[in-house]
C-alpha cells in the first residue's frame, strides 16, 4: 500500500494584518517529521519512538493527480527503518548498482553508474474482447501466431504520436489509478 501525507505551502506574512501568502519552499521537501504511529511497525520500534521522518525522493519525477501535486517521498522511522515500500527498493537498486558496476569495470575501468530500469513503461497492445474471442492463436497462446503487416507498414508516427482513442485514454487513466495505489 501507500500512504499520503498533505501538506499546503502556506505561510503568514510576519507584518501588521498578518496576511496568508502561498510560499514554496526547498528545505520543506528536504526533511519533515510526521507522526508515525498510526503506520504498523511489525514490533521494530517502540510506541514512544513513533516519530517518522518523510524526505523528498528526487529519483522519481513529481506528478499530477486531480489538483495535487504528489512530491515522491521515502519514509523512515526514528531509528532509520524503512516505513515504507520504496526505501527498500532504493536500497536494493543501489546494490544492484554497485555489483554491476564491479561487473562492468571487468570490460571497462571508466563504468561508475549502472541504472536499473523497471516498470511497465514497455509496448503493450489493447485488443477488443470480440476481436480477441476470434483470434484461436491469442486465446490458446496470448500471442499473435498469425496476422499480416499493419496497412501502413508502421511507415506513418500515427502509431506513436497519433491522438489517443476516448477508449484507450480511458482504460490508461484506469490503470495509472489502480497502480497509484499501489505505489
Amino acid at each position: 500500500g501507500t500512504a499520503e501525507k498533505h501538506d499546503s505551502f502556506i505561510d503568514y506574512v510576519d507584518a501588521p494584518g498578518g496576511d496568508i501568502i502561498e510560499k514554496f519552499s526547498g528545505k520543506l521537501l528536504a526533511q519533515q517529521e510526521p507522526d508515525a504511529s498510526s503506520f504498523p511497525s511489525g514490533g521494530i520500534r517502540n510506541t514512544f519512538e513513533a516519530r517518522g521522518y518523510t524526505a523528498w525522493d528526487p529519483s522519481s519525477p513529481a506528478f499530477i493527480v486531480d489538483d495535487t501535486l504528489c512530491i515522491p517521498t521515502v519514509f523512515i522511522s526514528y531509528t532509520g527503518e524503512a516505513l515504507d515500500y520504496k526505501t527498500p527498493l532504493l536500497k536494493a537498486l543501489s546494490a544492484v548498482d554497485k555489483a554491476a558496476v564491479e561487473v562492468c569495470r571487468l570490460f571497462d575501468p571508466k563504468v561508475n553508474k549502472v541504472y536499473s530500469y523497471l516498470g511497465w513503461e514497455q509496448e503493450y497492445f489493447l485488443v477488443d474482447q470480440a476481436l480477441y474471442d476470434a483470434r484461436p492463436d491469442l486465446n490458446l497462446t496470448g500471442r499473435t501466431l498469425m496476422g499480416h503487416e499493419s496497412a501502413k507498414n508502421q511507415q506513418l508516427e500515427d502509431h506513436y504520436f497519433g491522438s489517443i482513442p476516448p477508449r484507450v485514454a480511458a482504460f490508461m487513466r484506469e490503470v495509472e489509478f489502480e497502480a497509484y495505489k499501489y505505489g
